[in-house]
């Protein structure tokens, strides 16, 4: 694979002076950017799988995070097992998307290939041509875990991130859920 710009920059921004805390994020998002290649959604599922995601999965505009989710809540559920024998993994990184700016971004991985529902399905992009880096796999449980946790889908990443390194932060997201209050 060819330079990936993506952890060219974090690494560049990570090279920066900042204040300890920052310091530690940025280097911890260097460290752990891994480029990646997408690959259009045919080309990672069946014939017969397609069918299946296209009558029960629509993916939305400006929800990534919710998408990338969905899809893989639908396909580790019991009944998906049945029709999707590979393992399938929550990713959050980020997209070079038309050669701009890296945004954070959430995808999929479903055995060793990689899929962008958000960028395919509902902006009909071919993903392709787009650059990308991996930050966090999560398999189903731990996403739903998280996203519990938190009450939100997305920054699954940065949440992963203050559990391990700053706790009493992560304690402060799990306490503003309104689902987590007593």
């Amino acid at each position: 694979m060819e330079t990936n710009r993506i952890v060219d920059e974090l690494r560049a921004l990570a090279s920066l002076n900042w204040n300890p805390e920052q310091q530690a994020w940025f280097d911890q998002q260097a460290n752990d950017a891994r480029p990646v290649q997408c690959v259009r959604m045919r080309d990672a599922f069946t014939p017969e799988q397609m069918v299946i995601i296209r009558e029960h999965y629509k993916a939305q505009q400006k929800m990534c995070y919710k998408n990338a989710a969905e899809l893989v809540g639908m396909i580790a559920n019991p009944f998906g097992g049945l029709f999707f024998p590979e393992p399938i993994w929550y990713v959050e990184g980020f997209a070079y998307c038309y050669g701009l700016l890296p945004i954070e971004h959430a995808f999929v991985k479903y055995g060793d290939k990689y899929i962008d529902p958000t960028l395919e399905r509902a902006l009909h992009r071919d993903v392709r041509k787009e650059m990308y880096a991996s930050c966090i796999e999560l398999d189903f449980e731990t996403m739903a875990r998280y996203q519990l946790e938190t009450g939100y889908y997305g920054e699954l990443y940065v949440y992963d991130y203050l559990c391990k390194n700053r706790p009493e932060l992560a304690a402060q997201i799990r306490a503003r859920n309104p689902h987590n209050r007593q």
